[in-house]
């Protein structure tokens, strides 16, 4: 019986031994190739339900993440809010009404919903209507006072610190901020002709915007840039349009809180609603505010925001989320980026997950100062498909490869195409994906990271392409 035993398990040590070959060499193939001669590279890819690990290459090290990083963020966010949580924007007032008359200050309160008036908000942009409608409906008519945003929510106002300048402001990275309105984003229309260039078709509408602009009128390159400093309302824009050109260009919207006010109160002046002052300001303090509530509006839940922030990388909304965290730590008492940083390594720790890969100071990954090992990303994906109750949600706000989203054409025409849930990071010379594989009943979780690559994007994210299809084809 013995040595039936033993021949019965040869084939068995001979195949796996072929198996696990086969998975080391597609590695060794990827880390040899010259275009990754001076990159610093982490792999790992885990099977779920066993906890095998089926492929690894220096995944305890920690590197820069870049929008990867949205997937601690989201998950977070889910275990610590859960999927139905909604973001409240309220407006009410501080004073009296009598004879139709508000003798006090309109508030609009920020609370950290990023989709307000945002054109990936799933839900109608109705933010304005409802305003004039529950001013109406409380009788005022007119008001002698001011319209005031308050952002007081987040206790970091401005552009992130932790951010490039190169970053700060872009269309790809507006301020965040506890009231955000249209994606915190201005969108004008640069037009070049004989007489110079003009500036015209700012959407949405503010007098308060007035650029300076400095750009050349000849037959050279296409090109400028916009720089400004915190809360200026007059950025420089430096650079060429030749003649007969005509360019949009978008920008962030300085102070969130004051154009949202500022639009408002230009909108009550139109349907006859009367304010006596011009005045909008920012209301800064951290003291609760405690005055009548005329209106609350809600975003749209978690599930739908996290999708937007994962499918479209939308560093915006991943900022905001990251923000109010802060407040699921009941040590905290103001959001800044520390405290959700607190609060979120506070709480993996709590569930069991070594947080000592995590290094995370903002939600995006906009950040260079992001720190995270692919093990860390991978304990988080399993977590999330094995025990948490808000899996398929998770899952769900992550695009799939070939298919949707900023991976589109990531394994497209490949055989793991349509089959991986997939979120990518890009930065300059770095290419990180992360996510989760499905094959037959079984799931499979990994991350690749790949820091200072040489040669094209587009042949090191094909070879990241091959290499999770060839070990995947192993199994």
């Amino acid at each position: 019986m013995k040595v039936v035993k033993y021949f019965l398990l040869l084939p068995f040590i001979s195949f796996s031994s072929l198996l696990l070959h086969a998975q080391n060499q597609a590695v060794t193939q990827f880390i040899q190739h010259p275009n990754l001669a001076s990159a610093s590279i982490g792999f790992l890819l885990k099977e779920l339900d066993s906890g095998k690990v089926i492929a690894e290459y220096q995944s305890q090290t920690c590197r820069n993440p870049a929008s990867v990083t949205k997937l601690i963020t989201t998950a977070s966010a889910f275990e610590m809010l859960g999927d139905t949580f909604k973001f409240k924007t309220v407006l009410g007032y501080e004073g009296v009404v009598s004879d139709s008359i508000l003798e006090g200050d309109l508030f609009i309160i920020g609370g950290g919903d990023p989709t307000l008036e945002s054109k990936h908000n799933p839900l109608p942009n109705n933010f304005y209507i409802n305003s004039i409608e529950a001013i109406k409906n409380a009788g005022i008519k007119k008001i002698n006072g001011k319209v005031i945003g308050d952002a007081s929510l987040f206790a970091e106002d401005g552009a992130p610190f932790l951010w490039l300048v190169e970053d700060i402001g872009s269309s790809y990275s507006p301020t965040p901020s506890a009231l955000t309105a249209h994606d915190n984003l201005l969108q004008f229309t640069l037009i070049s002709d004989s007489a110079g260039i003009t500036l015209n078709s700012l959407k949405p509408f503010s007098p308060l915007y007035q650029p300076k602009i400095e750009l050349l009128n000849n037959e050279g390159e296409i090109g400028w840039r916009v720089s400004k400093q915190d809360f200026s309302w007059e950025p420089a824009i430096r650079g060429n349009l030749p003649i007969g050109k005509k360019r949009v260009i978008k920008t962030e919207i300085p102070e969130p809180a004051i154009f949202l006010a500022d639009s408002l109160q230009r909108l009550m002046n139109r349907v006859g609603i009367s304010i006596d002052s011009v005045v909008c300001s920012v209301r800064q303090t951290q003291k609760k505010w405690g005055g009548t509530i005329l209106y609350t509006q809600n975003s749209t839940s978690l599930s739908e925001i996290a999708k937007i922030t994962n499918h479209q990388s939308n560093n915006l909304y991943a900022e905001n989320i990251f923000l109010y965290l802060s407040l699921q730590n009941e040590k905290n008492k103001i959001c800044t980026n520390g405290n959700s940083h607190i609060a979120i390594t506070s709480f993996w720790k709590e569930k069991g997950v070594d947080t000592k890969h995590l290094f995370q100071v903002d939600g995006s990954g906009m950040s260079m100062k992001n720190a995270i090992s692919p093990k860390h990303i991978v304990d988080i994906l399993e977590y999330m498909q094995k025990k948490s109750s808000h899996s398929r949600a998770f899952i769900e706000s992550i695009p799939i490869a070939g298919k949707k989203g900023t991976v589109v054409n990531f394994m497209k025409n490949t055989p793991l195409a349509g089959k991986a849930h997939v979120k990518s990071g890009s930065m300059e010379r770095v290419q990180n994906y992360a996510g989760y594989i499905q094959k037959g009943d079984k799931w499979y979780a990994f991350c690749i990271m790949v820091s200072n690559f040489g040669g094209q994007r587009g042949s090191v994210i094909k070879q990241i392409s091959t290499l999770l299809n060839e070990v995947m084809s192993t199994l």
